[in-house]
């Protein structure tokens, strides 16, 4: 799948939960999610990793979410040492990291399930449920070579996010 359709699913993806955050704290959410749902992509610049393999898979959506999750809480604990006083004061380093944990869980998870929709030639299927089954999936709802189609997931993204902006 080409960016455009990956951020598309990223945004519905998020969509629910930025419902349930509210405008600001949903919009906010919802770019956090486009920006890691490239994530699994990173593969394509690591030596010794396959494409479409380990960062491919719900495992590394949980695993990157806890991790990214902690170092924001680390980051806002910092914040908080260093601040007379916090410009959130809803905000806890905990909830910074349930935050971030859901955000990279559902941008990555979104890329896992927006791959196995489409299969881009010479690269493998996914095994989403690796290491517990190693059964590579794909369905491939939408044609490769379909930028229009890619697009029209972005859009149909923008409508979800517009819809919780909107209807807040």
């Amino acid at each position: 799948m080409y960016p455009t359709g990956h951020y598309g699913v990223a945004l519905l993806a998020a969509a629910p939960v930025a419902s349930f955050l509210g405008r600001r704290s949903g919009t906010v959410f919802s770019m956090f999610v486009i920006l890691v749902a490239v994530l699994p992509d990173l593969d394509r610049h690591l030596p010794y990793v396959t494409h479409h393999g380990v960062t491919h898979t719900f495992l590394f959506a949980a695993v990157a979410g806890v991790v990214i999750g902690a170092l924001g809480a680390a980051v806002y604990r910092a914040y908080l040492a260093v601040s007379a006083a916090s410009r959130w004061p809803n905000l806890s380093p905990e909830r910074v990291f349930v935050w971030a944990t859901a955000g990279v869980f559902i941008g990555v998870s979104g890329h896992v399930v927006a791959d196995i929709l489409v299969l881009l030639p010479g690269t493998q299927p996914v095994s989403p449920f690796w290491p517990v089954f190693e059964r590579k999936l794909t369905v491939e709802v939408i044609p490769l070579g379909a930028p229009v189609r890619n697009v029209s997931l972005l859009v149909l993204g923008f409508v979800a996010q517009t819809a919780v902006y909107r209807y807040e």
